[in-house]
């Protein structure tokens, strides 16, 4: 798995890559200076939060490009994990899409990770609960409920 973040983070452009696994737990490569665990554990949640609530419209989408004045966060969902990675504003696509897909692959093809994956009994859904929420948050969810 490691490996295959790797492989995300050569791609030029690429700042790091991890994974967050539904139920809580972070997998990365390396750390870019200035964040730590818990930053990476909120850019995550954040992100998951949005799909669960784009899934509860019925609208379920597996690729987000969110882009900052300073990068960008460019996540892949997957159904128990989401590939998150954090780039520069000009990362290269292309590039950065056809390595995610076939690491992607390469990861659901591995019987170690699915056994992992297998474990995970959390939903996506179960991220938006109040208590987990800011109240803007909390706001939007009841909006599009």
């Amino acid at each position: 798995m490691k490996e295959k973040l790797e492989e995300i983070t050569g791609v030029s452009g690429v700042r790091t890559a991890f994974i967050y696994f539904n139920d809580g737990e972070v997998v990365f490569n390396s750390a870019p200076q200035g964040f730590d665990k818990e930053t990476f554990e909120e850019i995550a949640k954040d992100v998951v939060q949005m799909t669960a609530i784009f899934d509860r419209l019925a609208t379920p989408i597996t690729e987000y490009d969110l882009k900052f004045d300073n990068g960008r966060v460019i996540a892949y969902t997957q159904h128990n994990y989401t590939l998150i990675i954090l780039c520069e504003p000009g990362v290269s696509l292309a590039m950065l899409r056809l390595t995610v897909n076939v690491a992607i692959a390469d990861m659901e093809a591995d019987k170690k990770f699915q056994k992992r994956v297998g474990k995970i009994e959390t939903t996506r859904r179960s991220f938006l609960v109040r208590s987990n929420m800011d109240p803007e948050s909390w706001s939007l969810v009841e909006t599009v409920s």
